[in-house]
């Protein structure tokens, strides 16, 4: 899907030079997921009843060998 956006120039470039991704689309993308993940981790957390729960993808994947 094509969308215009106005973004602010110097978190962009932050996020481009952080991330080490030159294309801006492939920035913008990668920062939904983050923010979708992140939502989605905070939404976990607040069923289970605390107050921070900080897991990486890489956390969960080991709580799932662990099984």
């Amino acid at each position: 899907m094509k969308t215009t956006l106005y973004v602010n120039r110097r978190l962009l470039e932050e996020a481009m030079a952080l991330s080490n991704i030159g294309k801006v689309t492939e920035v913008v993308n990668l920062a939904l997921e983050e923010s979708v993940r992140r939502r989605r981790v905070e939404r976990l957390a607040g069923r289970l009843g605390r107050e921070d729960l900080a897991l990486t993808p890489e956390d969960l994947e080991e709580m799932r060998r662990g099984e």
